[in-house]
């Protein structure tokens, strides 16, 4: 990586990271950071985590590439691919030399790397100024960062990595760990796997003391002001999340027996922690819907500005090539035409005014009822507890007991039950399907179970041909450049 880019990062952390938390921080002239006047209170290394969490929430990461527009494009569903003339045409077909999609891999690249760099120097200053934090509050924030740095780690992997389950010796990306402008080498990716899990185990035993473990998430409905350290602790890295984020790396690495354990330790006690959505809540309330089922969150993020993203490529007011929605049939056949299930009325409608006739996209759309919804109004879901009943269905050895995770999942959406006879494997990708729709989730389950062809986004019927050179997202050419 340029060194230019690694004084910038670090630059950025103070210009962008803490000062996105409404100033707090003042910062002396001729470009020095007193330290002393940043790491001497517990409030300079709160400040400098929400930082990050915001810069997470930005448009360029998970407020939007990562999760509702990118990716979700890249994983063909919304009705583009077939579309010359759309605005995310080029995306859609992994045209990733086209100056478009050059953009957003760069943006990126760049914004996920000064994250890493962000939390490298949160970890060493906490090393450089030990007795600031109480051993409670350091374990807190020391724990969430060193979780961070995996989850980012592990996502610039899934992106710009080989197919995992075809080459997991090839040159990948590099694990950054020290904040410094020093050029790190490219790693194979199975040793980035074990990086991010060592980066993971350390986060769990700083966490072993997480508030959200006895207490929950502890949501404050309409409260501004709150106190991270124990309250909203969904928001955050917490420890369940740290569990999730493991069994999700366990899968992808083809460790079934990890991944199922990981999985079962937080299903077996969460679910009153982290209660399962109801109908009344996703279609009864029709001022504030919760569409993403929030109250499942294991870990979201906050996006302030998620709304403009909403009217920039979901509204019903954008033109058939510029707004981000599904093909009809595509959509009709994905949630097999069932209108009982909560992730698809909600969801998708049919607007009561303008031209459009078709289904738009409304997960990510505001409330009507603000003050109501403050629960979930601006976050993007980042670990689901649906997730990990998707991987024991998948890592489960005993049939029976295999179904019955995915059951679970289907009562709690309103379905009835499927048979002994159901074949597992293609109900856990159509329940993908369905659960993930503007995450940026199925580009990367597609990605890993190297399928050869996907849904075709933008057809009825029609299919995708995927291969390394669709699925490997190439390094921005300022990086290539470089090296």
């Amino acid at each position: 990586m340029k060194r230019s880019c690694w004084i910038s990062a670090i630059i950025i952390l103070f210009s962008g990271g803490l000062f996105s938390c409404n100033k707090y921080l003042d910062v002396k002239p001729e470009d020095q950071f007193v330290e002393s006047g940043v790491y001497t209170t517990e409030r300079g290394f709160t400040n400098h985590l929400n930082g990050i969490y915001l810069d997470l929430g930005d448009e360029r990461l998970y407020g939007g590439n990562m999760t509702a527009t990118l990716l979700s494009v890249m994983g063909q569903e919304y009705n583009v691919s077939a579309n010359a003339a759309h605005t995310w045409y080029q995306h859609a077909n992994y045209a990733y030399t086209n100056s478009v999609m050059e953009a957003s891999i760069d943006a990126i690249w760049t914004d996920a790397f000064k994250a890493i760099a962000s939390t490298n120097n949160l970890l060493e200053n906490m090393d450089k100024y030990r007795g600031v934090l109480s051993p409670a509050k350091d374990s807190l924030i020391r724990g969430e960062a060193y979780a961070l740095r995996a989850y980012l780690h592990f996502d610039l992997l899934r992106l710009y990595g080989p197919v995992y389950l075809m080459d997991s010796v090839a040159t990948a990306i590099p694990y950054i760990t020290h904040a410094d402008i020093n050029v790190r080498p490219l790693r194979e990716a199975k040793s980035i796997v074990d990086s991010v899990l060592q980066d993971l185990d350390r986060a769990e035993s700083c966490l072993r003391n997480d508030p959200v473990i006895n207490n929950g998430p502890q949501r404050i409905p309409g409260v501004v002001e709150v106190d991270f350290f124990s309250q909203q602790r969904n928001g955050r890295m917490n420890y369940f999340a740290v569990k999730a984020l493991k069994a999700r790396v366990m899968l992808y690495r083809g460790d079934k027996t990890g991944a199922l354990e990981q999985a079962k330790a937080v299903i077996n006690v969460v679910t009153p922690l982290f209660p399962w959505t109801t109908l009344k809540k996703t279609i009864g309330n029709a001022d504030f819907p919760d569409r993403t089922l929030s109250t499942e969150h294991l870990f979201d993020i906050y996006n302030p500005k998620l709304y403009n993203v909403y009217q920039r490529y979901f509204s019903p007011d954008l033109s058939d090539n510029s707004i981000l929605s599904a093909q009809p049939t595509r959509l009709n056949n994905t949630y097999e035409g069932l209108e009982s299930d909560y992730r698809f009325t909600p969801c998708w409608v049919i607007p009561n005014v303008g031209t459009k006739s078709y289904r738009c996209f409304y997960k990510y759309a505001d409330m009507t009822n603000k003050d109501s919804s403050q629960l979930f109004r601006y976050r993007v879901p980042m670990l689901r507890l649906s997730e990990l009943y998707y991987i024991a269905a998948e890592c489960e050895t005993d049939a029976a007991a295999a179904l019955g995770y995915l059951n679970t999942i289907r009562y709690n959406r309103g379905l009835a039950d499927l048979p002994a006879t159901a074949i597992l494997e293609t109900e856990i990708r159509k329940e993908y399907q369905k659960e993930f729709y503007g995450e940026g989730q199925m580009f990367f389950y597609y990605k890993r179970k190297n399928a050869p062809t996907v849904p075709r986004g933008g057809s009825a019927t029609g299919n995708i041909t995927m291969s390394a050179k669709t699925y490997v997202m190439p390094f921005p050419k300022s990086e290539t450049d470089y090296r």
